[in-house]
């Protein structure tokens, strides 16, 4: 029979919560990233290319520029996103502090591959798969492309500036004494080093 203030009932209450706590904060952090690829695919304008004689050229100078417009969307798509969500996450997770910078940095990492990936399997295939067999002139969309490895750290370091501005302007405060509720008075001592209670 557990008593009423029995500790270990808590701790399997506190370590339910926690187990959800995580698992909400990666399944949105997930379910972001992958509309988060959604609505890169949606704005971005893809280049036109022309495929011929087994090789892709770009139909204008303007395409040619809208090459690296992806890795530009991808970022500013990204550090929104990010940002959004951590603020909701440090809001809501106050008094977790470690848990939230971890699970900030993981759910981060899984958003940005999914944006990527959910927006690249939207986007156009690749026209240098079509150009091996064709050779008669034919226009094509470019393919959607993230160019260098830098733009994905967008998400990540989006989310742990948000998540530092928050813990820096809203600090947990702990009440009185330890995490048990008791405060401990240290003896003081005087000029001789005698401590008194």
């Amino acid at each position: 029979m557990t008593a009423r203030g029995d500790p270990r009932g808590g701790r399997r209450r506190g370590s339910g919560n926690l187990v959800r706590t995580v698992l909400l904060v990666l399944l949105a952090y997930a379910v972001l990233g992958a509309l988060a690829g959604v609505a890169w695919e949606l704005i971005w304008t893809p280049p036109g290319q022309i495929v011929q004689r087994h090789q892709v050229f770009f139909d204008s100078y303007a395409s040619l520029r809208r090459v690296f417009t992806g890795t530009g969307l991808y970022v500013l798509v990204g550090a929104v996103a990010s940002g959004v969500l951590a603020l909701v996450v440090a809001l809501l997770a106050r008094g977790r502090e470690l848990i939230c910078l971890l699970l900030v940095v993981v759910g981060s990492a899984i958003a940005a591959a999914l944006m990527w990936r959910v927006g690249t399997l939207l986007a156009p295939v690749d026209p240098a798969s079509l150009a091996a067999h064709t050779v008669k002139r034919t226009r094509v969309r470019g393919p959607l492309t993230v160019e260098g490895k830098s733009p994905y750290l967008i998400w990540p370091m989006s989310s742990l500036l948000v998540l530092a501005l928050v813990f820096f302007a809203r600090p947990t405060s702990f009440p009185a004494g330890d995490h048990t509720g008791t405060r401990t008075k240290r003896p003081e001592a005087d000029i001789s080093g005698a401590q008194h209670g």
